[in-house]
């Protein structure tokens, strides 16, 4: 879980026009399985946050962002 927000965190505080930040959006064709979808990684990260009590717009303060995944201090 942790790692997965750290790299929410980054991606979140990236530009815009950054490709990182445009790819969390996309949207990919194809047929799906049969059976119960898979959770997207989007759905998992909002979960974890969830858990945690954070939201999205924390991820903008780094050092608060570390300090809630982590536990640092620093």
């Amino acid at each position: 879980m942790m790692h997965r927000l750290r790299w929410f965190g980054h991606v979140e505080r990236k530009d815009e026009e950054d490709w990182v930040n445009r790819c969390t959006g996309l949207q990919v064709s194809g047929v799906r399985r049969k059976g119960r979808p898979r959770k997207t990684w989007a759905e998992v990260v909002e979960e974890d946050m969830e858990e945690l009590g954070l939201d999205g717009e924390d991820a903008q303060d780094r050092a608060f962002w570390k300090r809630a995944i982590c536990g640092d201090t620093g």
